[in-house]
């Protein structure tokens, strides 16, 4: 069985090694149109401010490796057309320009996203996107070399906030223009209103409801200055992180359904043309709470999907029902988490739900160090079960969405939480966890509210 990969990053090189698991005697070929390949995002802030040291440490497997595990990974090679009725795939060489067919039996795309970008910056120096380690590597020696004092950041979600951390903490300057009125926007509106509250109370800022409308160069063509519908700010860097675009323009009209340029796929990978499979931020993938394919563009969902194609292929559907939009942000000593829905996408979507909201401790009350967090727990109406959770708080709140992550995924109530046996010891919790006391309140209102009736 001759395979096809269109991309060599999380999906693509995860569905390569999960097929040659699977399917030992299947011949695989991986095209690759950079020369970085199998590189851990989530890390690139990290890796900027120099918390991690090399970029090798980003990599799970380099070139070498894979060539070394028989995989035919040939990279500066870009997929420019695919005939889904013959069953080719036109590559064009970037050393080269050549261009050839490779046939396929089976083809799985995993050809990423790229990043949004503003057209104001366009030919100016000292503006980056952040997606890929060649940007990550970009933003590194500018700061490096060129010491920036002024830096704006584009964007307020989950990527931002965490470069607010990583320049600041580099000595530059930094500051976020979000065009939305809050930030962290796939929460609900009370912890966007905490993080930018505690945010700001700590010196930094945060400018909301604000869009770009042009910018200046100085006299080597690097950016200087960003101006807004409301004011003006001096910048001497600016780093776009305002949402990403599927890689999927050379697959328009070929009758792959695709919703916004994504490609829609099932629980194992499968597109609407057989024998083509895909993952990763090219595709919409199924969130079991909301009941439909969403677009979640995140490192855990591209390797899940990655490793249940090779799976799929091999005639394997282990038990999976999708993702629930489960993710963690950290930003100073601040962290945030969700899982499931919010009420925002819950009202949006016409269900019944109801929830709440507790402000508690992360460690026992007379334990030195301890700090307040929230927990938010959206549940339906009727039968009481949780469907979303959010969470905002200090060290260590953000690692409790894992209990709730589990919830969420096996259908419990709130009920069946408000006395569920967490453990406890005083440096790390209290005698009734959070989410007891989360629960407890839901369970409360909901009998509250069956007495009304």
């Amino acid at each position: 069985m001759k395979i096809v990969i269109i991309g060599a990053v999380a999906a693509g090189l995860t569905a390569a090694y999960s097929i040659r698991k699977n399917i030992p005697g299947a011949d695989i070929t991986i095209l690759e149109k950079g020369t970085d390949i199998s590189y851990g995002a989530c890390a690139f802030p990290y890796y900027i401010e120099g918390l991690i040291e090399d970029e090798h440490k980003l990599i799970a497997k380099d070139k070498e490796e894979v060539l070394g595990d028989g995989l035919d990974l040939r990279t500066l090679s870009e997929a420019v057309d695919v005939d889904f009725s013959a069953k080719t795939v036109k590559v064009r060489s970037l050393s080269n320009s050549n261009e050839y067919d490779l046939s396929y039996d089976k083809l799985v795309i995993a050809t990423g996203a790229k990043s949004n970008r503003l057209d104001v910056f366009q030919g100016m120096k000292g503006v980056f996107p952040l997606n890929t380690l060649k940007d990550a590597n970009a933003i590194k020696e500018y700061v490096e070399h060129h010491t920036p004092k002024n830096a704006i950041i584009l964007g307020g979600g989950n990527k931002g906030l965490e470069l607010l951390e990583s320049l600041t903490l580099m000595g530059v300057d930094t500051q976020v223009i979000e065009y939305l009125p809050s930030i962290m926007n796939i929460y609900d509106q009370e912890f966007s209103d905490l993080i930018i509250k505690e945010l700001k109370g700590e010196g930094h800022r945060i400018n909301t409801s604000e869009e770009v409308r042009s910018a200046d160069v100085n006299e080597k063509g690097y950016v200087a200055k960003v101006m807004t519908d409301k004011a003006e700010y001096p910048a001497d860097m600016v780093i776009e992180t305002i949402g990403l675009k599927p890689n999927t323009d050379f697959l328009l009209n070929k009758g792959l359904k695709m919703e916004r340029g994504a490609i829609i796929i099932d629980l194992y990978g499968r597109t609407s043309i057989e024998d083509v499979y895909a993952g990763g931020d090219c595709t919409l993938i199924y969130n079991h709470v909301e009941k439909r394919n969403t677009y979640l563009p995140l490192g855990t969902n591209a390797n899940k999907i990655g490793k249940l194609i090779g799976l799929a292929m091999a005639g394997k559907e282990p038990p999976f029902k999708g993702v629930q939009a489960s993710a963690m942000m950290r930003t100073f000593e601040f962290e945030m988490a969700m899982t499931g829905v919010t009420d925002r996408v819950a009202a949006s979507l016409g269900f019944d739900y109801d929830s709440v909201m507790v402000r508690t401790r992360n460690k026992s009350g007379y334990y030195p160090g301890g700090s307040e967090h929230f927990i938010k727990l959206t549940y339906l109406k009727e039968e009481g079960k949780l469907i979303g959770a959010q969470i905002f708080g200090r060290e260590g709140s953000a690692l409790r969405i894992q209990g709730l992550v589990t919830a969420v995924y096996a259908g419990l109530t709130v009920d069946d939480l408000a006395y569920m046996d967490f453990g406890y010891i005083p440096p790390l919790n209290s005698v009734w966890d959070s989410i007891n006391v989360a629960a407890g309140k839901a369970v409360a209102k909901r009998i509250r509210e069956r007495n009304r009736k």
